[in-house]
């Protein structure tokens, strides 16, 4: 399957599975291992709510979901306030005094990626990010190239993830709350 026909298909997601299934897809075919999509919902007087899909590995799902460390994370922070992407490495995490965070994640295979946050109406946030072990390409048209693709595929990732976060909450939940 091309890049393109995964900006359609991924609407065709009906379940959890089909969406991870299309998400998985797409980023190992942009090049990295890892991804994931999650959906924040704004709560006045109450906390957010935050739904994921992501393949995660094992050893480092408790890491992932600590929304302390998503606190301190330069990443997660930059995605929060701002709508445009940011490419990221060990860098972006010792600028911002997360050496240590960074070490963490590298072992588990997020060296570097890619993450971009949709911010809309009515406390609504989308972010997808794609992360891998080695380095991201040198050549700024080769890296604009593959962040312009992610956020086109973000677009359709989004509309699919909102259909199925709102069928969930008709017939019960069918995501997992992160």
């Amino acid at each position: 399957m091309k890049l393109g026909e995964d900006y359609l298909s991924v609407l065709g997601s009906k379940t959890k599975g089909a969406l991870l299934a299309e998400l998985v897809r797409f980023s190992h075919q942009l090049g990295f291992e890892y991804v994931s999509a999650m959906s924040a919902f704004d709560h006045a007087g109450g906390e957010p709510e935050f739904i994921s899909v992501d393949n995660t590995p094992e050893g480092y799902v408790d890491a992932a979901n600590d929304l302390g460390a998503g606190k301190r994370d330069p990443v997660m922070q930059h995605c929060k306030y701002k709508s445009v992407p940011i490419v990221w490495n060990q860098a972006t995490y010792v600028e911002a005094g997360q050496a240590t965070k960074w070490e963490q994640q590298a072992q588990h295979g997020y060296a570097c990626g890619i993450a971009w946050a949709m911010h809309m109406p009515a406390g609504r946030h989308f972010v997808l990010g794609v992360d891998r072990a080695q380095a991201l390409p040198a050549c700024s048209a080769e890296l604009s190239r593959m962040v312009s693709t992610l956020q086109l595929f973000a677009v359709h990732a989004q509309e699919a993830m909102s259909a199925l976060v709102e069928a969930s909450r008709i017939t019960g939940p069918a995501l997992t709350r992160r």
